[in-house]
């Protein structure tokens, strides 16, 4: 059994890409456009968060280069740090990223199809700067892998690919619940208790979150940190509220 990480906890706004603009999903579906992605990223950088994840989700389903835009706006944005993740293929779109300012990037669905990418990214560029996204359904009583590209369940037992990531070295792990996704229910507490004991790094949850008490709920279940997005654009909540309320219920968060 392994135990929860001694890491301050991390807040972790995340922002969904498609053609330069930021949209909203539910349950991986049902997008809709909310704003200009430069305009979205000036606003979270005023805001000083912890970390700042953009996803372009399209790039992998559509095969295309990732978006050179997305990139240049990594360099004019670099007092906060930026997870990029979205259409990596090879060794050199991760050296692009980092180049251009990423301090980590996200690797999802090309792992399905070259699961051996993962440790030679790891080995050219170090467990730091390389993080797992998984995405996650409930079936029939049973958690499995998505893969959001061809939009079916993977044929891979989940925790057996926690323990090939790991055995990998990936420097964390991002859990997405498909099933919360843009719900603004909470986050999965019963996805985070299972899958707890068998992530031995950094542990982040998303999906789900409408207040600041749905990050306290996951971090006591056992997450490291919290990705989230509805709350920051459909609520009252800002990110300093967030983090005050963290601080009166004690949990220990990055300042």
């Amino acid at each position: 059994m392994q135990k929860k990480t001694n890491l301050k906890i991390r807040i972790i706004p995340s922002i969904l890409v498609d053609n330069y603009q930021v949209i909203k999903s539910k349950q991986f579906s049902d997008y809709r456009t909310f704003g200009n992605l430069t305009q979205v990223v000036e606003l979270f950088s005023r805001r000083f968060v912890d970390e700042l994840v953009i996803l372009d989700i399209e790039s992998s389903k559509k095969k295309i280069p990732i978006d050179s835009r997305i990139l240049k706006l990594m360099t004019l944005n670099s007092l906060i740090p930026i997870t990029y993740g979205g259409g990596i293929k090879t060794l050199s779109d991760i050296e692009n990223c980092l180049f251009t300012g990423c301090e980590k990037i996200i690797l999802n669905s090309i792992l399905y199809e070259n699961p051996r990418f993962l440790s030679e990214a790891v080995k050219s560029f170090g467990s730091q700067s390389i993080t797992v996204s998984i995405d996650v359904r409930l079936v029939n009583d049973e958690y499995k892998i998505f893969n959001h590209v061809n939009n079916k369940i993977e044929a891979i037992n989940l925790f057996d690919y926690l323990m090939f990531c790991q055995d990998s070295s990936c420097g964390e792990i991002v859990i997405n619940s498909v099933d919360k996704d843009g719900m603004m229910t909470g986050y999965d507490l019963d996805l985070i208790s299972n899958l707890r004991n068998y992530i031995d790094r950094p542990f982040v949850i998303n999906g789900g979150c409408s207040k600041p008490k749905d990050i306290k709920d996951a971090i006591n279940k056992g997450a490291d940190a919290c990705m989230a997005a509805s709350i920051f654009y459909f609520t009252r909540y800002s990110y300093a509220d967030i983090k005050d309320f963290l601080k009166k219920e004690n949990i220990s968060i990055r300042k």
